[in-house]
């Protein structure tokens, strides 16, 4: 094949290559989209010297014959990062400078792009009121441990330690510390790792979501009583539907169309004036996603409950209970 690509490397779905001519690109395409019908590719062509692959962005070079390799900027990049007064550990903010320099320095192929691409990539945290002095400082880090040999100690493994904190500000780091102190002092052979979970916010105090009402509540299994005869007449139940459509609902348990139902039979053989079944008054024991498991609930709440109205002990055998 005339149009063989010279040079293919794939990454997942994505295949960069270089071709010897420009026509043997589409003639190329035809014949890899030939191949299997269900599996069709497309193409981006070089655009004024310039080629996007992954994060990465290919620019011929004018005084080497290898080409000149830097960090993609996507279109809909908006310079957010975290903000330098987010109330957050101070790691974080070094941890993602960090992060972003050892990218930027991976990537590009000479010290010349890494300059300018660290430039871009400090005015972005500049942008989001992060000090110059403090990226300066973690960026001379990051250089430093890059060309420093590193020496690793001979020392016997430690057992690693994670101890979950909320975060509380300077108090927490403070706190953090100490404990780091102490564990080293009287339990040389633990290694103690703090993680700092977020604390208590102001959206704590609101919900986003309107509750239901009760009537309305599905996948549930359910305690329901007699108003005039309370405890002593009760009944267990489950409903993959709304509790209300399967009260009134067609087959439901207080229609009067309903042909066989515990509750109706109550309220007929019982000439009590106060007998009634107020689904407000229910209670909602468990909660399950499927039937299956509801069925499962239910058996077990039927074997563990006390109720005097249900017919059948359980609607699934259980082997264990």
């Amino acid at each position: 094949m005339d149009f063989q690509p010279f040079f293919y490397r794939r990454y997942v779905d994505d295949t960069f290559c270089l071709m010897k001519e420009d026509c043997h690109v589409n003639s190329f395409l035809e014949f890899i989209n030939s191949i299997d019908p269900q599996i069709q590719f497309d193409v981006e062509l070089e655009d004024g010297g310039k080629l996007a692959f992954q994060d990465t962005v290919f620019s011929r070079s004018v005084n080497n014959t290898y080409p000149d390799i830097s960090t993609k900027i996507k279109s809909t990049d908006r310079g957010l990062l975290y903000n330098y007064s987010s109330f957050i550990p101070d790691r974080y903010k070094n941890n993602l400078i960090y992060c972003l320099v050892y990218r930027v320095y991976q990537i590009a192929s000479s010290y010349t792009i890494f300059h300018e691409d660290l430039t871009s990539l400090k005015n972005k945290f500049i942008s989001n009121g992060f000090p110059k002095r403090h990226f300066d400082t973690i960026v001379s880090k990051f250089l430093s441990n890059q060309y420093t040999p590193k020496v690793t100690p001979v020392t016997v493994p430690k057992k690693p330690c994670v101890l979950v904190l909320p975060y509380l500000g300077h108090l927490s780091i403070y706190l953090s510390r100490k404990l780091k102190r102490l564990v080293h002092k009287f339990y040389p052979s633990i290694e103690l790792k703090i993680i700092y979970k977020r604390g208590f916010s102001i959206r704590n105090l609101f919900s986003y979501k309107d509750r239901l009402p009760l009537k309305c509540s599905s996948g549930v299994v359910y305690h329901i009583n007699c108003k005039a005869c309370g405890p002593s007449q009760a009944y267990i139940g489950k409903t993959i539907n709304t509790v209300y459509e399967r009260f009134y609902g067609a087959n439901g348990h207080l229609n009067p169309s309903t042909k066989k139902s515990a509750l109706l039979d109550h309220l007929t053989q019982n000439v009590h004036p106060d007998c009634e079944f107020d689904i407000d008054t229910l209670k909602i024991l468990d909660k399950c996603n499927g039937d299956l498991r509801l069925r499962f609930a239910e058996s077990i709440h039927l074997k563990l409950g006390k109720q005097t109205l249900n017919t059948q002990d359980r609607s699934i055998p259980l082997d264990i209970i």
